[in-house]
């Protein structure tokens, strides 16, 4: 069976964007009649099955965006919820609307397609979490403007917009270095996202900048192979002075590990968390921890897929987004000690 040609292809062999050859094949405004009747002719030459609007488009319409995640980030207490409702927010006072969808591990797995895309309910895509390479590419094959929110793929040409993860754990890995500690740990499965990939690396370079050594028994894994939480963490006898945590539900989470084996969080040992979300101050002791600024990543989100929407040819942007350290009672200052 011979495969359907797609926009991508389209817009390779006429070197203008995906999201121009949609633009030009829906009868949206943004391309100019002569580009259009190009496009157009291309796509039936290719064996495009092309089929004419009806009708023209409401001359002032809102932007319906499609906001997909996976299911195994997503949750009412998690990071991601709270990042969700700011970006809804943020939507609403520029004339946009939010639809969020779910994706599961089969969908994902399967490269199935979400429902907001495959029945064309949504005019734009924002992607937040962390997806597969090969899903975001079969994604982006809709043509549709497309953002990535937290998170980057290497291999799909997408705009994406992270907070500043490898910044934040090297501020967050010096704070504990300049108070005395050298033995510590790492807590995140390196490998799960590239957020904590990010977080690793700013924890590796604070730690070779001093000269530090990283024991690979004090690197802690806290997902399994689905990305899913470990339901407790594999500790090692021996125990750094100090662990940095790849998010603050993790850091909470160690902290009632350490506290049932004994262990006093921080007279004993310090921990700090990252994004400085509801678990910071839930903990107790309350996170010392990286504050990521929700509502400028949403900011930087929306902006950058309007920008995408009006302007499909300019070439994609990763934009880092920064945060502050925040100092609260869960780390320890090991030089009062030595005086």
């Amino acid at each position: 069976m011979k495969k359907s040609v797609t926009m991508r292809e389209i817009g390779a062999a006429l070197g203008v964007s995906t999201v121009t050859i949609s633009k030009a094949l829906s009868g949206k405004d943004g391309v100019s009649d002569a580009v259009r009747e190009k496009i157009i002719k291309t796509a039936q030459q290719m064996g495009y099955h092309y089929v004419p609007p009806a009708g023209a488009q409401p001359e002032k319409q809102d932007e319906i965006v499609g906001i997909l995640t996976p299911d195994r980030f997503f949750s009412a207490t998690s990071f991601y919820a709270s990042l969700y409702k700011e970006v809804l927010r943020q939507m609403v006072e520029v004339g946009m609307l939010g639809m969020l969808e779910i994706v599961t591990a089969e969908q994902e797995k399967a490269l199935t397609a979400p429902v907001t895309v495959a029945g064309k309910r949504v005019t734009s895509l924002m992607l937040m979490g962390q997806f597969d390479p090969a899903y975001v590419e079969m994604i982006m094959e809709a043509g549709l403007p497309t953002v990535l929110l937290d998170f980057y793929c290497d291999g799909p040409d997408a705009d994406a917009i992270v907070s500043d993860s490898l910044s934040g754990c090297y501020q967050l890995t010096r704070h504990l270095i300049e108070r005395g500690h050298r033995d510590i740990g790492f807590v995140g499965s390196v490998q799960g996202t590239t957020s904590i990939m990010e977080r690793y690396s700013g924890y590796m370079r604070a730690m070779l900048f001093e000269g530090l050594p990283m024991r690979p028994e004090w690197l802690i894994e806290d997902r399994d192979a689905e990305l899913k939480y470990l339901p407790q963490f594999d500790l090692p006898e021996r125990l750094p002075t100090a662990f940095v945590c790849e998010n603050d539900e993790i850091a909470m989470r160690l902290i009632a590990q350490l506290e049932k084996r004994g262990l006093r969080v921080p007279q004993d040992i310090s921990v700090t968390g990252f994004d400085n979300y509801i678990y910071a101050t839930l903990s107790s002791p309350a996170l010392t921890t990286y504050s990521v600024d929700l509502g400028r990543m949403a900011q930087v989100a929306i902006r950058r897929l309007k920008s995408r929407i009006s302007d499909g040819s300019e070439g994609p942007l990763r934009t880092i987004v920064g945060g502050w350290v925040v100092e609260r009672d869960s780390t320890r200052d090991l030089r009062a000690d030595e005086n």
